[in-house]
């Protein structure tokens, strides 16, 4: 039996009794979200709740909304299948978590050398990425918006130095996305696994390093006590962003301005995490670093060379694989290539600068 066969299967059979909303009084909704992440992980984690609380109360309790945290109602991967089969009505979570169904996904949450938050929200909102994405999931019954991004991850935590290429090769690295598939070009074993799953993973030794979200995340799940070298930046985590996705039918159901009180929650939690996340992390990360046991590096330039070179040959062979991925391609990366050369004369140089004010 397919991988997804046996997931609808057991969605459907084992929530039967939820497939179809039910309504708290005439002209009232009672809609279902399931998130792939934990309840109150600090940025994302909080924000499936902050969204559903407030379009609960724009509508006026027309449309209420109950959160189901990952494993609580779906499995933490199997959320946007439940929203496709009606299990539930909106799944909250990250693209590359969905890349194994069709890698069209990761462009939306983490493209290795992509775009940045602010970068990606200017290409959704006025580059045409919205309508590559409606294009995209909308005969799939799903209709899909950002919900924010993380910013620039962390690269990865290991529990040696990584001084060239070959202190990589072989380990099992937790990585999902694109990611997972450079990884694999470079010689490093990649897994991908449900949140919850990566500290005990990496306890067992299971996992001999990872890469999840941020500081203020890594933190929150207890990395530094177990992990002694943190790498920074990500190479592929660049936007980091987190998605909602609304079942067609039940969308297509509401009233108008229901719909765009949806819009506007989405909008709004679009900002509010990453301004929460940037917080938080820069906050975490100063924490790290007054961590004796902690080592804080950049990939060598071996590594470096590597990905880039690894991550060309995955973007070449998804294009040549799917008519889908090669045109939502070329947009995003004809914007990320001008975005770069803009972000590296304005920006970059004034960071640069900025930084030694501070000294």
């Amino acid at each position: 039996m397919k991988r997804r066969d046996f997931i609808k299967g057991a969605l459907v059979a084992g929530t039967a009794s939820l497939v179809v909303p039910s309504t708290a009084s005439a002209g009232s909704k009672n809609w279902k979200l399931v998130t792939s992440l934990p309840k109150g992980l600090p940025g994302p984690g909080v924000s499936a709740d902050r969204f559903a609380k407030r379009i609960t109360q724009m509508s006026g309790g027309r449309l209420k909304i109950k959160v189901f945290s990952g494993g609580e109602l779906v499995p933490p991967f199997g959320t946007q299948e439940a929203v496709e089969t009606g299990v539930a009505e909106i799944y909250h979570g990250s693209g590359s978590w969905f890349a194994g169904r069709d890698m069209a996904h990761s462009f939306f949450s983490v493209v290795p050398f992509g775009l940045d938050c602010a970068e990606f929200n200017a290409w959704l909102r006025h580059g045409g990425g919205q309508k590559l994405w409606d294009d995209f999931t909308l005969p799939r019954g799903l209709k899909c918006f950002t919900g924010g991004g993380t910013g620039v991850q962390t690269g990865g935590w290991f529990k040696k130095e990584i001084k060239s290429l070959s202190d990589m090769q072989g380990l099992n690295f937790r990585i999902t996305g694109f990611g997972a598939q450079v990884m694999r070009k470079i010689g490093v074993n990649p897994v991908s696994m449900p949140p919850s799953e990566i500290f005990p993973s990496l306890q067992s030794g299971a996992l001999d390093a990872a890469e999840w979200v941020g500081p203020a995340q890594d933190l929150a799940f207890g990395f530094q006590k177990i992990m002694t070298h943190m790498y920074t930046p990500s190479f592929s985590d660049i936007h980091g962003g987190i998605e909602f996705g609304i079942n067609k039918k039940a969308w297509d159901s509401l009233d108008k301005d229901l719909q765009l009180i949806i819009q506007v929650a989405a909008e709004a939690e679009n900002e509010l995490l990453y301004s929460d996340n940037l917080y938080a992390s820069v906050i975490a990360l100063e924490k790290i670093k007054a961590m004796k046991k902690v080592t804080i590096g950049n990939f060598p330039d071996s590594v470096w060379d590597a990905l880039r070179k690894a991550s060309k040959e995955v973007m070449d062979e998804a294009r040549a694989k799917s008519k889908t991925v090669a045109k939502i391609q070329d947009s995003f990366f004809a914007f990320a290539k001008s975005a770069s050369s803009y972000r590296l004369l304005y920006e970059n140089r004034l960071y640069t600068q900025r930084s030694k004010y501070y000294v």
